[in-house]
Order: C-alpha cells, then sequence, then structure tokens
C-alpha cells in the first residue's frame, strides 16, 4: 500500500520533529516510525469501514420507511440496490476487515452525523439517481458505481478529513494514498470473491520495511557527516542559512545514495526533488538540486557510489 515515496516522507517528518526535540532516544523513534506506518493503515481500515457503514445506513432507512405510520407505496417497496451492491456485500462480510473492526477502534461511530449527511449527499446526486433506476445489474456495473461514488463523495471529502485528523496528527498526510489504495481494493474485487478476499498489506515486500527503518537510522546517526558536505558543497551558504527542512531533505538523499545499493541515482535524485515541493520554499527545488548535483559527482570521483546493477549511478 504505502510506495517508497509516503516512506520518505514518514521519514523525513519523524527526523524533523525528532531534531526538533530534545530527544536522542533512537528506539523510541523507531518505536514512532511503526506507529506511524500502523496508522496509515488504520486509515485505509477506516474508509472501508465507511463504506460498509453507508450500507447499513441506507438499510436502517429502508426499515424505518417500512415501519411509517402512514407508509407510501415507495416504502412499502424500495429500490434496495444500493443495499444489495455485491462489493458492498463483500465488503460487510469481509473476514480480515471484520477482525480489524473487532479489535482496534473506530471512530466512525463518535460522529453518526458525518455519516448520514454524506448518505443524503450521495442518494441526492445524479450518480446515485442513474444507478439505481438503471435495471441492469451486474457485478462489473456494481463495483464501477462503489469506485465512482467513493471517488466523487469521500476521497475528496474535507469534512471526512478534518473528523479524522482530529482523532490521529498522523493522518494529515495519509488521504491520497489511502484512498488509492480504497479504490485498488475495490477495483480488486471479482465475482468469484469471498469473505476470505485479502485487504492491501501495509508494505508491497519486506524490503520496504527494511528500508524505512535503514533510511531513519542512517540518516540520524550521520547527521553530522552529512552536514558537513552539505556546507562544503553550497560554498556561498553557511550552514545557518540552509533551512532545517532543506538541510534534511539533502542529508536523506545524500543518505539513499550512499546506503542503497539498488536504488538508481536518478531516482533519488527525482524523489527528493519532489519531496522538496511539497515540504519546503519555491527556491528550495534549485538549490537542493544543485548542491546533490554536485555530491553525485563528487562521490562519483571517490568511488563511494556503490549500486549494484548497470545503469543504477548514471
Amino acid at each position: 500500500m504505502l510506495n517508497r515515496r509516503h516512506i520518505r516522507i514518514k521519514v523525513l517528518q519523524l527526523l524533523y520533529a525528532f531534531f526538533h526535540s530534545e530527544s536522542d532516544d533512537l528506539m523510541k523513534l523507531e518505536r514512532e516510525l511503526d506507529k506511524s506506518f500502523k496508522k496509515t493503515h488504520d486509515l485505509y481500515i477506516h474508509m472501508l469501514v465507511l463504506l460498509v457503514n453507508l450500507k447499513s445506513l441506507a438499510e436502517q432507512k429502508i426499515e424505518m420507511g417500512k415501519n411509517k405510520l402512514l407508509p407510501s407505496q415507495e416504502d412499502l417497496d424500495p429500490n434496495t440496490k444500493f443495499v444489495d451492491n455485491q462489493v458492498l456485500n463483500l465488503l460487510s462480510q469481509n473476514l480480515a476487515l471484520l477482525e480489524k473492526v473487532e479489535s482496534d477502534p473506530i471512530y466512525w461511530d463518535d460522529n453518526p452525523e458525518i455519516q448520514s449527511k454524506l448518505l443524503r449527499q450521495i442518494q441526492d446526486s445524479d450518480l446515485y439517481e442513474d444507478y439505481m433506476k438503471n435495471a441492469k445489474s451486474s457485478f462489473i456495473d456494481d463495483r464501477k458505481f462503489i469506485s465512482a461514488l467513493f471517488a466523487e463523495f469521500i476521497a475528496p471529502n474535507e469534512d471526512l478529513h478534518s473528523f479524522l485528523q482530529e482523532k490521529s496528527i498522523y493522518w494529515s498526510d495519509d488521504f491520497a494514498s489511502v484512498n488509492l489504495a480504497v479504490l485498488k481494493t475495490i477495483k480488486s474485487f471479482k465475482l468469484e470473491s469471498d469473505k476470505y478476499a485479502r485487504m492491501l498489506p501495509l508494505f508491497k515486500s519486506d524490503d520496504d520495511k527494511q528500508y524505512a527503518s535503514n533510511l531513519l537510522k542512517r540518516t540520524l546517526v550521520n547527521s553530522t557527516e552529512y552536514k558537513k558536505y552539505i556546507v562544503e558543497t553550497a560554498s556561498n551558504w553557511g550552514e545557518d542559512r540552509i533551512s532545517d527542512m532543506d538541510q534534511l531533505i539533502m542529508q536523506m538523499a545524500i543518505c539513499e545514495l550512499l546506503n542503497f545499493e539498488t536504488i538508481p541515482v536518478k531516482v533519488t535524485l527525482n524523489e527528493y526533488i519532489e519531496v522538496s515541493k511539497d515540504y519546503s520554499s519555491q527556491k528550495s527545488k534549485v538549490f537542493i538540486n544543485g548542491v546533490i548535483d554536485k555530491l553525485v559527482i563528487r562521490f562519483k570521483k571517490e568511488n563511494k557510489l556503490k549500486k549494484i546493477g548497470r545503469g543504477l549511478v548514471e
């Protein structure tokens, strides 16, 4: 679920907080990284549970209509296409999801109104109306509808984001990657899927988990050495003129260049330039790119770039 860029951002945020605190406890920092990753997966679970809850709310609404003192014909014979949606049924019966709901706190119950408001918005939409009046019903149609519903009403929903960010400070930068993971999960369901269908794992591989831990530890342990490289290279800039965030982004880039043999140099350069666009000033991109470019040339001359495989140094 987490890609390498998201991992870099998590490590950057934790190191930045660490260097601005009075702590020197590396083990605590590693535990904090693990906690941050776990919270990302928790957010993924919350978004999937929200879809299940919308189905439950719609079912409750149907039952309330039937139990009215003077129910209409529509109340007595409701359109159940939404609550019978095959993808929602798969989610509501999924054992892995149910296990997480039973073992971990789920925050939606703290604010039922936010879910009711969301269901009203969905049911008032053209997307919902078109789906419900279409007599055709297939698994592929159901899957397309839930994907579109999520993309239009849940993924960009600022009310949901604000509510969840109040529950966990870890989630402020997680929504983009988690939303993509939810859509990927929805699209992975097939007609033959059952209650054992897998949720996405937090890491794509054990290598990614090890990469995160090594990037954190090696950047921290070698911070003084990496600062020296930066100051020597940015000859017109004293260390005090370089922002803390720019310093840290460059230290992580240096760490990756020198310690990760399978990551191409170009990938490292491009990735940290992209990170700087979101986490530093507008001018930082050019500055960071210039410093790291010069350091790559230096490291090549000093034979410090140890890369496995052809083309990884270029």
